[in-house]
């Protein structure tokens, strides 16, 4: 993959230090667990991470994981090498970086419990993609799980004309920031010759332009990511089936794709779930369908040795989930539910996506995981304190709790199998304060690159939490050395320094002590979002 002639565009431009959420191996061992695997468990697992960049996503992992063991492995020496300098600043001891060919990745890296590889697939040459799968089989513990993302067909298709024309347009820039300026440059004057109304193109073009100016705001201001996706200098996508079929000649078999609810048919409409079934011969014939169905863009599957057996029919019971920790970010649209009250309460995530039932023990976990959230509570507790709330000191029969513990658990992995964000499994409770103490402490990873002036940091849930110029300025100085007073003063310094601004109805605040009390409340207020953002020690 090196080069002696051509500089390696990542020296030239790394990729940026995120996090990615759907490698942690607790997301990973979740889905398994749900598949009828044994997986191994994550508290102690060894992580290996193929093409890991600065090692961030792995370093994100490793404060969580204290007592597991992370290895990475990237081709870009500058990468390298700013990753180790993080680990070292930060303090984490459990992460090795190794710049190294994934060509060159042999038996003497030893057996991990679970592989990742974001990222790489689709951007490598077909020896390395080739290579990749073999090490996931051959470096693989026998219960082991493989994560890898690639770029897929159908919906590639069209990104694909677009990378084309901007390859071409480009061709004489040899910058890579002026490359990707000039890329985007093209791609806006696309969107003004083709009207939105006009035809699909337009439309697609039009949106496209909006992601990269989002993307340039939010996540990329050295332009890495579009640097290294449309116009990397390989990005061959697939077809789902010739995915499938390449990890099958390897020994592997396909296990699931995280999030996991984009591979339930039942989150697409009745009729169209119904035909695809018929038309599907097998769980790959299934997926392939879903995917023209969907247009899809990106994957990023699960893969296991071909001697596991796969339970395709997920079983939604208590001993399914009994040993997972449960939490939610939804919220009721209802504040002061009652759960004993009759009729439907619905819980909303985010993203619009909805939980609707009329069972009060279910109805009194959602609300309770609602008020704590994100913490995770174990099943068994959830189900104590929803009886709680629902029968209060008159405990219920044996046969009454073996029935509402069936129907909270078939509703909680209902709302998991239609979005992560309306249920979350646990295989472990992820570690973080859910409060703010005297003298409050951010993750050190995330001090270390808000001083960095990044925006994206990783929670302790291994998350990506967007920072605001207030927050990215305080992170650095909450490492538990200061009280409450003392990082007023920090606050004070900064809007002193016009760092921040304070304005009350849109005017500047003269009076000092109004200006100490909005600070005050500002302060506030921002610690308890951190809090719940899971950035807080515990």
């Amino acid at each position: 993959m090196t080069s002696d002639v051509e500089p390696n565009p990542y020296d030239e431009v790394p990729y940026l230090s995120l996090s990615f959420g759907e490698t942690h191996p607790d997301r990973i061992a979740v889905i398994a667990r749900l598949a009828g695997l044994q997986p191994p468990e994550v508290e102690r697992c060894r992580v290996l991470e193929l093409g890991c960049a600065t090692g961030a996503n792995l370093a994100a992992m490793a404060l969580g994981l204290p007592d597991a063991e992370f290895v990475g492995v990237d081709y870009a020496g500058r990468q390298i090498a700013d990753g180790e300098e993080a680990l070292r600043a930060v303090g984490i001891k459990n992460v090795r970086l190794e710049h190294r060919d994934i060509l060159d990745v042999d038996a003497n890296f030893g057996e991990f419990d679970y592989i990742i590889s974001h990222g790489v697939y689709s951007w490598a040459p077909e020896p390395v993609r080739e290579k990749l799968l073999d090490v996931c089989r051959r470096n693989l513990a026998p219960n082991g799980i493989a994560y890898v993302s690639y770029n897929t067909y159908p919906g590639w298709h069209m990104l694909e004309g677009l990378r084309e024309m901007m390859l071409w347009h480009t061709r004489d820039v040899a910058d890579p920031h002026e490359r990707a300026a000039e890329a985007r440059r093209f791609a806006h004057f696309l969107t003004e010759a083709l009207s939105p109304d006009r035809q699909r193109r337009g439309s697609f073009l039009h949106a496209y332009a909006a992601l990269l100016e989002s993307n340039r705001e939010n996540l990329d201001k050295r332009d890495t990511l579009l640097l290294h996706d449309e116009l990397a200098p390989i990005n061959q996508p697939v077809y789902f089936h010739e995915f499938a079929e390449a990890t099958r000649r390897h020994g592997l078999q396909y296990l699931a794709e995280t999030p996991f609810s984009l591979v339930m048919p039942s989150n697409l409409p009745r009729p169209v779930a119904d035909t695809l079934r018929t038309m599907a011969r097998d769980t790959i014939d299934l997926e392939q369908y879903m995917d023209f169905v969907r247009n899809r863009t990106f994957r990023q599957s699960l893969l296991c040795h071909e001697d596991q057996a796969i339970q395709h029919q997920l079983k939604a019971g208590p001993e399914t989930i009994g040993s997972f920790s449960v939490a939610t970010q939804a919220e009721p649209e209802d504040p002061a539910l009652d759960p004993n009250a009759a009729g439907v309460a619905r819980f909303r995530a985010a993203e619009g996506a909805t939980l609707s039932t009329d069972h009060p023990v279910s109805k009194a976990a959602l609300h309770y995981l609602a008020a704590i959230s994100p913490v995770a509570v174990p099943f068994a507790d959830l189900l104590a304190e929803a009886c709680r709330r629902v029968y209060g000191v008159n405990s219920p029969k044996n046969d009454d709790l073996a029935a509402d513990a069936r129907v909270l658990a078939s509703n909680l992995v209902s709302g998991y199998c239609y979005s992560r964000h309306l249920v979350e499994f646990h295989t472990r409770s992820p570690h973080f304060a859910a409060g703010v103490s005297e003298r409050p402490v951010v993750s050190p990873l995330a001090r270390y690159l808000a001083a960095h002036d990044y925006e994206l940091v990783p929670s302790l849930r291994h998350e990506r939490v967007e920072l605001d110029p207030f927050s990215r300025q305080l992170l650095p100085y909450l490492d538990g050395q200061r009280d409450h007073e003392a990082l007023l003063g920090v606050v004070a310094d900064f809007a002193a320094q016009q760092r921040i601004t304070i304005e009350e109805d849109g005017r500047r605040v003269d009076d000092p002590r109004r200006f100490r009390a909005i600070l005050a409340a500002e302060l506030e207020a921002n610690l308890r979002w951190l809090a719940r953002m899971a950035l807080l020690v515990a």
